[in-house]
């Protein structure tokens, strides 16, 4: 199911604000701004998309790419929102469009499911790999819609980071307390390590 899935667009939207992080940390000074900066992404990027626990927490695009259409199509990943374009190359190798009232997209389900609308079906494609892309939408566009432990998952993350770091040592390299047990929680695939 994750095979071919990949973000598009990454979030712009800010998750935690640095002025909270400092807050959640006891950091008073603004020397370690640019540093808590790089961590608090470093720290999303391990729990965040395709290639962390298959969540977005903020609003991004992520793209399936197949060979062909699927009579259903899951979309891995949550929360699906919406589809943004759905593309691919008819048999001459064109470009084409699937029209957003030919198409059904099922997001109670998890994964959330896409087929075509009543009484359609899906276009005949070229037969080449990456024939058939469909962008679609995940994540928040507010903070604070995005589950709590995820956010402390972060904070602890980059706290972890801010106060170890030295060389890994056997102690120093392991996940945070509770970390995991909420990244295992939440996951929809591998949980990043």
């Amino acid at each position: 199911m994750w095979h071919g899935v990949s973000v598009k667009t990454r979030p712009t939207a800010e998750l935690v604000p640095l002025a909270t992080l400092k807050s959640w940390l006891s950091v008073e000074h603004s020397d370690d701004d640019a540093l808590l900066g790089q961590m608090l992404r470093g720290a999303i990027d391990r729990i965040d998309g395709p290639q962390g626990i298959g969540v977005a927490m903020m609003r991004q695009t992520w793209r399936k790419s197949m060979d062909a259409f699927r009579s259903c199509i899951h979309l891995p990943g949550a929360p699906v929102k919406g589809i943004s374009a759905i593309t691919y190359l008819d048999p001459d190798g064109q470009p084409q469009t699937v029209e957003a009232a030919d198409f059904h997209l099922d997001t109670d389900s998890e994964p959330a499911r896409l087929v075509p609308a009543a009484g359609k079906s899906w276009p005949a494609t070229a037969c080449m790999p990456g024939a058939v892309k469909v962008d679609y939408e995940l994540g928040e566009t507010d903070p604070s819609a995005v589950p709590g432990d995820l956010i402390d998952a972060v904070a602890l993350l980059v706290a972890h980071r801010y106060q170890n770091r030295e060389a890994a040592a056997a102690k120093t390299d392991v996940l945070p307390l509770g970390v995991e047990w909420i990244l295992n929680e939440h996951a929809r695939c591998h949980v990043a390590s």
